[in-house]
């Protein structure tokens, strides 16, 4: 039995594969692992989700002679389905997995391969969301590697992009201190962001308005679903009372909003991509918590991203990153911002947005971090 390739240890564990993990204060309780799911995750990958009552310690390696790929859970009890030790079914690459208990008290998920396999990414979980996450992705020998300018051009698969200009028609938005409408002005922003993303030549953007209408926050969330969007980009502007708030800020879902979109998926039926999972019970409703916490997780990832770009070209509001349920953050299945480009009650900030050249140089920074979001490892880490 060889253990190849790599060695993987968070939290503290050993890093040597298959010796005991030293369990942290924390973990003295045992964590519980109630629930495995494998999900394709596009291109012929797979997405090992595992579902915890608490953090766990984790130790993964690959193994050959033949292909595994093992995991690790410290102070972990199994209460699956079908028993503490047992298997369950493959989906693509991996052909099963096992599991057991094992005398030192930890855990193990053995997953057999039918080849050769790399970790592509992983969510190993935090206070918040203990879950954890793997995607997997077959190694295909003799296979030309592409180079990352051939990766972010125009022979790499497409990511749509979906684009909310905020308000429109009979709803005007926030008046600025000068008449300027929120309406108009975040719908000439989208309309720069859009030509600056398709000049790029990999990207399909698609606008929930592209004229001055009134478009339903409703309409627009399953606008974007049903695009498939891989990142959807809301666009405002803000008022105040106090004239000398100034700057722009972005916004991801809040924990109340995360409930929210929990709850819309039954009452609107919401179908989620669950792959070959139960559609109905416990381990559904596990699965739609794992993907609406992945979403949650990348919205926020890009949220990093963007803030700095935008702190380039105009004045950010202090605590730039913040959280709230609005309606257009709510898809569970689709990463997504709302982004404040500035107050209109501030004569700095109206004086900006209504500078088509500040504008562009907005919409261009925004391009720039939709770019850095797709080209990176997209590892997704709660703290």
């Amino acid at each position: 039995m060889n253990v190849t390739r790599r060695s993987l240890t968070f939290f503290g564990a050993t890093a040597l594969g298959g010796a005991a993990l030293g369990a942290p204060a924390w973990a003295s309780v045992p964590t519980t692992l109630r629930a495995v799911a494998l999900q394709p995750t596009g291109g012929g990958g797979v997405r090992v989700a595992l579902a915890l009552n608490a953090r766990a310690a984790v130790n993964t390696f690959f193994l050959s002679g033949p292909d595994r790929f093992v995991i690790d859970l410290a102070n972990t009890r199994l209460e699956l389905p079908h028993g503490a030790a047992g298997e369950g079914q493959g989906l693509g690459f991996i052909r099963r997995f096992r599991h057991a208990p094992r005398p030192d008290g930890n855990a193990r998920l053995v997953l057999d391969l039918a080849g050769e396999a790399r970790l592509v990414r992983q969510d190993l979980g935090g206070r918040e969301d203990p879950n954890i996450r793997f995607d997997l992705a077959a190694i295909t020998l003799n296979a030309p590697q592409r180079a990352p300018q051939e990766y972010l051009g125009r022979s790499a698969p497409r990511r749509t992009v979906v684009i909310d200009a905020g308000h429109g028609g009979r709803d005007p938005g926030a008046i600025g201190a000068t008449g300027v409408r929120e309406k108009d002005v975040v719908l000439n922003t989208a309309l720069m962001l859009r030509q600056a993303l398709e000049s790029r030549g990999r990207y399909s953007v698609a606008l929930t308005r592209d004229r001055d209408e009134f478009v339903e926050l409703e309409q627009r969330v399953r606008f974007a679903r049903a695009q498939n969007a891989d990142l959807f980009i809301s666009i405002h502007a803000d008022s105040h009372a106090n004239a000398a708030a100034q700057g722009a800020s972005v916004y991801t879902i809040s924990e109340r909003g995360e409930d929210r979109a929990q709850s819309m998926v039954s009452a609107q039926n919401w179908q989620i991509d669950l792959g070959e999972a139960p559609r109905q019970g416990v381990a559904r409703d596990i699965l739609v918590d794992l993907y609406q916490r992945e979403t949650t997780n990348r919205s926020a990832q890009f949220a990093q991203t963007l803030i700095p770009r935008v702190g380039e070209v105009a004045p950010l509001l202090r605590n730039t990153h913040r959280n709230a349920g609005f309606y257009v953050l709510l898809a569970p299945d689709v990463p997504a911002v709302l982004i404040e480009t500035g107050f209109l009650s501030n004569v700095a900030d109206e004086r900006r947005l209504t500078d088509p050249r500040a504008r562009e140089r907005l919409a261009e920074a925004m391009a720039q971090s939709v770019d850095t979001y797709f080209a990176g490892p997209q590892m997704y880490a709660r703290a």
